[in-house]
């Protein structure tokens, strides 16, 4: 019984590496879903909120009301809104191993040399040092 018992430990080494490995990808998985509805979710709000700023500067305009204060508000909770949903894409593309074109913000796979939406030339990820001669 004693070659068995090495072959027992290998199935269960292997079984408990593998169960590892898919509970590792089952929470990326899970994150990057939960990141994507987040980035909708913020999606809809930036609509909402531009729906509103429109609405206060057509009712500027159409009744002579001074908006100025309402409007800058507007415009300041869609700026945070763009930058939260900045940082949840940046997110959602390093879980996806993508990277940001410079020029345009596009998020493109990590071996592009150039960007797909605007033509920039990417700059080359930094090689280790190990990998020159």
């Amino acid at each position: 019984m004693g070659k068995f018992d090495g072959i027992f430990d290998d199935v269960v080494v292997n079984a408990k590496a593998a169960a590892n490995a898919v509970s590792q990808k089952a929470t990326a998985v899970r994150d990057a879903s939960k990141h994507k509805f987040t980035a909708a979710e913020i999606r809809g709000e930036i609509n909402k909120k531009l729906r509103d700023l429109g609405a206060l500067t057509y009712k500027e305009n159409v009744q002579n009301i001074d908006m100025t204060k309402e409007i800058e508000q507007i415009v300041a909770e869609i700026t945070e809104l763009k930058e939260n949903l900045s940082i949840i894409n940046e997110h959602i593309a390093a879980s996806k191993n993508q990277k940001k074109c410079p020029q345009c913000n596009a998020f493109l796979p990590k071996n592009s040399a150039f960007c797909n939406i605007c033509g920039a030339k990417l700059d080359e990820e930094p090689r280790d040092k190990s990998e020159c001669i």
